[in-house]
């Protein structure tokens, strides 16, 4: 049904805001040029700095801004976020449903900027979360969408949780404000949208072909839109999602950033590997390696260092990475975790590419962490073994912010 991870989205509006009067792009390697943005394609971006215009590959650039602030809402400001099908979020004070039709009312913007009017065909929707201001809700709904069944839900928010009807929303009234639902004993029943305190979502198929993401859209509204392409055009800006969702702004004021970090970079910890490992034996451990936490369910730590994002890898564990040749280059700080006291523990790691080794050498817990920049190029697997180098004594290693990059 997706085609992005569907956790649920909380943008920042401090960190869209640069400084006004001029637009940043940043690359891939960490440069940063200020200037004015000329056009955007698929191939990449056009820039003006220093009087001169440059073109800049989509794989070498990592963000752009261009100095538009967002509004921050109060505290009393009442949230609907709506979620599309490839992961973009809208985020709007209200909404209704005419037809097949949703139609979002969006959160104030700065003022005189002119906000876009959307109107989107209900098969591009995942779903409606109402009272997204509110972190328990978050937590509440996205509990909820991990063990949902295959019908789309009217949810509905009372005091012991959340509670839903099972069914089919067919369609919304003429004035929007109701839906046609029918039940899973195939009866049909007028339903108001606004006992829909919890939110819908809606079943909806996948889709057997995809267009490739160009990045991924911020405007100043705090609408965030995974876009298939973009155009500059008449002082406005068009964007086209992956969803095949358009949007028009009728001025480039209304979009903070374009971030292409999120279709050029991939956490490994975000992936799916196939995973080798021997039978353990009595009073071993049975893990064989962890997301973004080590062994203890606490943050990843190396040299007093705290990693976000990373791999805790046990000994005689062999993680293979499909890349298809998208990537260039594999990164990664790695090292053992602080809170492994045997100063004695060490392990052996190989890093792989087509069967190619990259990488092979000891970690010990007295080491450095060890930063590691290979060369992926066009590999279709990326494989990590992680190796004993003695009976067990409880060794493991870690790859901090591991990640491809295109």
């Amino acid at each position: 049904m997706r085609y992005t991870c569907r956790g649920l989205l909380v943008l920042s509006f401090g960190l869209l805001a640069a400084s006004a009067g001029a637009d940043d792009l940043t690359t891939t390697t960490g440069k940063k040029l200020t200037g004015s943005l000329v056009a955007v394609d698929a191939s990449g971006v056009t820039f003006k700095a220093e009087g001169a215009q440059v073109k800049v590959p989509a794989k070498e650039v990592l963000l752009v801004s261009l100095g538009n602030k967002g509004v921050v809402p109060s505290k009393e400001t009442r949230i609907v976020e709506a979620e599309l099908v490839d992961g973009s979020v809208i985020r709007c004070a209200k909404f209704l449903i005419k037809g097949k039709t949703f139609v979002p009312e969006l959160l104030p913007g700065p003022a005189k900027v002119p906000a876009p009017k959307l109107e989107l065909p209900l098969t591009s929707v995942f779903h409606v979360l109402r009272g997204a201001e509110d972190p328990k809700n978050r937590e509440a709904w996205k509990a909820m969408l991990l063990n949902r069944g295959k019908r789309d839900l009217y949810v509905i928010r009372q005091a012991d949780g959340l509670n839903f009807v099972q069914g089919t929303l067919i369609e919304g009234s003429p004035a929007g404000d109701e839906v046609t639902f029918e039940q899973e004993n195939g009866e049909r029943t007028k339903l108001r949208l606004s006992r829909a305190t919890g939110g819908l979502v809606f079943n909806q198929p996948p889709q057997a072909q995809i267009p490739p993401t160009l990045c991924r859209v911020n405007d100043v509204f705090g609408n965030s839109l995974v876009a298939q392409s973009v155009e500059l055009s008449g002082g406005g800006v068009r964007v086209k999602t992956v969803a095949v969702v358009e949007v028009n702004y009728p001025s480039a004021a209304a979009v903070a950033t374009l971030d292409y970090g999120q279709g050029n970079i991939a956490y490994l910890s975000d992936l799916e590997p196939l995973v080798a490992a021997p039978e353990r034996e009595a009073g071993e451990p049975r893990f064989t390696y962890v997301r973004d936490h080590n062994q203890l369910g606490e943050a990843l730590r190396m040299d007093h260092v705290t990693y976000p994002k990373g791999l805790w890898v046990y000994t005689d564990t062999t993680l293979t990475f499909n890349l298809g040749g998208d990537y260039r280059e594999f990164k990664a700080v790695l090292g053992m975790d602080d809170s492994l006291t045997n100063a004695t523990s060490s392990a052996k790691v190989t890093i792989e590419a087509d069967n190619q080794v990259l990488f092979a050498g000891t970690v010990k817990r007295t080491d450095k962490p060890r930063p590691l920049a290979l060369d992926v190029k066009a590999a279709k697997q990326l494989r990590v073994s992680v190796e004993a180098d003695s009976p067990y004594n409880g060794a493991h290693v870690i790859l901090a912010d591991a990640k491809v990059q295109k």
